[in-house]
């Protein structure tokens, strides 16, 4: 497979203004996706960290397309540019209900095909389609939702704020649809950390101490 390079990833920010507060976020998750990716591989489970890591960086790099609004948010240090507010324009007009990651995938299907059909199929917690994925693409996911903005949390506090911010989406999905999805994500985080050496609670320090690690050897 043909994979964008980091620094096409960065460059591809720059082309499409994407807001800084998105690129931190998308940043973050690629630290902690390569971070899983990597302990899993020392567990001896064939991963693709470079996969996640390009997977992680281009996840939410148009999600100005799916924003109804682009406003300022001063607790993000935030305010949109004008370029910014010329490039969600056009993409809101361009790609009218379009989910960012399928978005993102018709931006790069030309180049990177392959990896183009890897990011279609990110998905959504309305569309699945990663539960029944390459391990890496549920490593991406898993990392996604662990990182609330740029900050690392407790994977119940970010079903909890999924579940209010997008209630709108999934609450005419009938009775019993978030809980069975509550169960299903449970379950894709327990076929990650049976693997590990370490807790899903225990994420964050492990990564603190892996970084202390790789500082002084």
């Amino acid at each position: 497979m043909l994979i964008p390079t980091e620094e096409y990833c960065h460059a591809l920010y720059e082309q499409y203004a994407v807001p800084k507060n998105i690129r931190r976020h998308c940043k973050k998750v690629a630290e902690v996706g390569v971070f899983l990716a990597g302990k899993l591989k020392e567990a001896d489970i064939k991963t693709d960290e470079n996969l996640v890591k390009v997977g992680c960086l281009i996840h939410d790099a148009f999600k100005v397309a799916s924003l109804e609004k682009l406003e300022a948010h001063p607790e993000w240090d935030y305010i949109p540019s004008g370029r910014e507010i010329e490039v969600w324009q056009e993409f809101r007009k361009r790609f009218v209900g379009v989910h960012e990651t399928l978005v993102a995938a018709e931006m790069l299907r030309d180049e990177f095909p392959e990896f183009a059909g890897f990011v279609s199929k990110i998905g959504s917690a309305g569309n699945p389609v990663y539960m029944t994925g390459c391990l890496e693409l549920k490593i991406l996911h898993y990392a996604d939702w662990r990182v609330q903005f740029d900050q690392i949390i407790s994977f119940d506090s970010r079903l909890d704020y999924l579940r209010v911010a997008y209630r709108h989406k999934w609450v005419d999905k009938g009775e019993g649809w978030w809980e069975q999805k509550l169960r299903e994500e449970k379950g894709l985080e327990r076929e990650i950390f049976r693997h590990l050496k370490f807790p899903p609670d225990g994420l964050a320090a492990a990564m603190v101490a892996g970084d202390r690690s790789a500082m002084y050897g």
